[in-house]
């Protein structure tokens, strides 16, 4: 099990699941769609998926879910200049889901949230599902 952003535990959803039953929550710490329409538990789900809509940034995160790595190795793996990989980085850190730390003159990047590779995982899920019924 992991805890999620809202430090819920979740167990991670198993291969031969059902992608609409992939994430469990603790039966103490249940979600209902009251709670996930509060203002505040919008905002924080918001900010979690603004950081993640973009292919780059998801390139990222499995990386960093591999190992923590640096900038430079970031601009290798994902082929972009380091510019363009710092300024994601920076809204990654923003959103709290890398943490970063000085290594002398290299900044060091590892994931501060392991818990965003299963939502990740579950979008795909949903994608792949979506897929299915539209070419149906």
């Amino acid at each position: 099990m992991v805890q999620d952003v809202t430090n819920r535990m979740i167990t991670p959803p198993h291969d031969d699941e059902d992608p609409s039953t992939a994430i469990h929550l603790s039966p103490d710490k249940v979600v209902d769609s009251a709670e996930l329409s509060v203002a505040d538990n919008i905002a924080a789900l918001s900010a979690v998926i603004r950081a993640v809509d973009s292919p780059l940034r998801i390139r990222m995160l499995v990386a960093l879910h591999e190992r923590p790595h640096y900038v430079s190795e970031l601009v290798s793996l994902v082929g972009s200049s380091q510019p363009l990989v710092s300024q994601h980085l920076k809204v990654l850190k923003a959103a709290e889901l890398v943490h970063a730390d000085r290594r002398g003159r290299q900044m060091s990047y590892s994931l501060a949230q392991p818990a965003i590779i299963d939502i990740l995982k579950l979008a795909l899920r949903v994608a792949e599902k979506t897929a299915e019924t539209t070419s149906e």
